[in-house]
């Protein structure tokens, strides 16, 4: 009786080890619903010298409109290991699961009532994972995409793998909003360093994200009509100004 329990609990870790080969278990998103929980509940990482890059497009500019799917891709650069892992949910400011999940290729896997995404086998040998998110059927107001990627140095253990998590903004599309004329709103100055001044008589914002080229969203504050924008790499934006009844879209630059 001894030697089968010693044998069960020598395949057991080896389980769980190959098991997450094939996906991630849900409830390991980094989401505050479930507990900020990442992978490094099972797996550590004692080095340094990673700054990975997340990236998430696909992500509707105008904000998700309930029941509508989306297509969306997470990616990481700036990273070179063996085997990557992830899994992702989407929830409110209750920290509740909203709207369902669906693969595209082999490469994904919705678990846990399509509510959460992760990877599959085929998935584990590449840097981006592109999936479809629906909506949930009613407004829900802003919600947030959580992640955490497992970046695993592939020696079939659970040490030496790297684990960061983080999140993206999925603003909620307020309806039709009367687009002000651009004349009316001044950004200043453009292109810009640190910081962008809002010039206007008539109209107060509560609202505003910024989008880059590739359709990443970046939700920003407005204090006293100035946002900051030094956290941007240099390129070309698109600012996106809203209240309850008006929308501007301006573009700027950041040098």
């Amino acid at each position: 009786m001894k030697k089968k329990s010693y044998l069960l609990v020598f395949l057991l870790p080896l389980y769980l080890l190959l098991s997450n080969y094939a996906g991630a278990p849900f409830g390991y998103s980094g989401s505050p619903g479930d507990n900020n929980r990442t992978c490094n509940q099972c797996h550590s990482y004692s080095g340094s010298g990673y700054s990975p890059t997340f990236e998430v497009t696909g992500i509707p500019a105008d904000g998700y409109q309930p029941g509508q799917t989306y297509q969306l891709t997470l990616n990481v650069s700036n990273v070179n290991t063996a085997r990557m892992g992830f899994e992702a949910c989407v929830e409110n400011t209750s920290n509740q699961k909203q709207g369902t999940f669906a693969n595209t290729d082999g490469s994904t896997q919705a678990i846990q009532s399509n509510t959460y995404i992760t990877h599959t086998s085929s998935g584990i040998t590449q840097n981006q994972w592109t999936f479809n998110w629906t909506a949930p059927a009613t407004s829900q107001g802003d919600l947030t995409l959580y992640f955490a990627v497992n970046m695993a140095n592939g020696d079939n253990n659970s040490t030496g793998d790297y684990i960061q998590a983080g999140s993206f903004s999925i603003p909620e599309n307020t309806g039709t909003l009367q687009e002000i004329d651009m004349s009316q709103i001044t950004i200043y100055p453009n292109p810009a360093n640190d910081f962008i001044n809002l010039k206007t008589d008539k109209y107060q914002f509560d609202k505003a994200f910024i989008q880059d080229v590739s359709g990443k969203i970046y939700p920003v504050s407005i204090d006293n009509n100035q946002i900051n924008i030094s956290f941007l790499p240099t390129g070309t934006y698109v600012l996106t100004l809203q209240n309850e009844q008006f929308k501007s879209v301006k573009q700027f630059v950041k040098k």
